[in-house]
């Protein structure tokens, strides 16, 4: 007869502990993705709903954290590789759901048929699809030029820049439930953060009609070195164009510099996040050499289907 699988110890936590990192770290190396987004794991040292963690015999299986989100609350979860399908998960996620507080949506990082199994029983709906796009290693990419249209300007982030980089973010994300409807303490939380280099972002600039410098458009790049791969891995992390500014050329040019910058700073291959049925962004992202997937799916809770 083989034994019953200890019953998990839910308990609740205070802060992101070492032990909970580690817990991270070994599930990411041994799925080849992170278990809980950076967006979510920064809620954690912030102001998070709620967090849990799951112990078998006093052994640490298992982490989970519901939070704000942008405008949504996102409820995200992990179990070690060597716990999974006896039921942890699910009672982890159950009892995450039910202390939230709040409506929250569930990601699941990798599309787990577990986690959509566990959606459909609490009455979630497949709701959005955001594909994680990598290119192989730079050393065999072919980069096209995409020099700055006319009358465009690239440029390194300059003090200064923050509100006209706010009001692109805002007019081109107002849709988006994360990105969008930001203020300017979320700019100057990135320009202040400890290590933030100008270089990082760049900056497109056109005259405008009296002939003064207006921001048109922003990449804001990312370096890695804690990547599940064990590489020094760049990200295209927020690429936007003003879209009352009908400047065409800008955002592949922005692209393509940002990328550059990455290479150049010793990253081993690129990633980015790109919405499934963005088929014009992915047949861009396509002609650059992003040309390896992987799914993350996203469940609206019953209130929101």
């Amino acid at each position: 007869m083989v034994p019953s699988a200890p019953e998990a110890v839910l308990t609740e936590a205070a802060e992101l502990t070492d032990e909970v990192r580690a817990l991270l770290s070994q599930t990411a190396a041994a799925d080849g993705i992170a278990p809980i987004s950076d967006g979510l794991l920064e809620a954690a040292g912030d102001d998070p709903w709620i967090m849990l963690e799951a112990r078998a015999d006093d052994e640490l299986i298992g982490f989970g954290i519901a939070a704000a989100q942008g405008e949504r609350g996102a409820l995200e979860a992990v179990i070690a590789p060597a716990a999974r399908g006896r039921g942890y998960g699910r009672a982890l996620i159950d009892a995450l759901i039910a202390r939230a507080g709040h409506p929250v949506w569930m990601w699941s990082h990798g599309d787990h048929p577990a986690a959509a199994a566990i959606a459909a029983a609490h009455g979630f709906s497949r709701a959005r699809e955001l594909l994680q796009l990598q290119t192989g290693p730079v050393s065999e990419l072919d980069l096209p030029a995409r020099p700055a249209p006319d009358g465009v300007t690239l440029r390194s982030f300059a003090p200064g820049d923050e509100p006209g980089w706010l009001a692109v973010n805002n007019a081109a994300f107002d849709w988006h439930p994360e990105q969008g409807h930001q203020d300017l303490a979320d700019i100057e939380a990135i320009v202040t953060a400890p290590g933030f280099a100008p270089d990082s972002v760049i900056i497109a600039t056109a005259a405008d009609a009296e002939g003064s410098e207006q921001i048109i458009g922003f990449h804001q790049t990312k370096l890695s070195d804690d990547h599940p791969s064990g590489q020094r891995v760049g990200e295209v992390y927020v690429i936007a164009t003003d879209p009352a500014v009908h400047a065409r050329g800008v955002g592949q040019a922005l692209t393509v510099a940002g990328m550059r910058r990455l290479i150049d700073a010793g990253a081993a291959f690129i990633e980015l996040y790109v919405e499934s049925d963005n088929d014009p962004a992915r047949r861009l992202y396509a002609r650059l050499g992003f040309d390896r997937e992987i799914m993350h799916v996203s469940y609206a809770p019953p209130q929101e289907s």
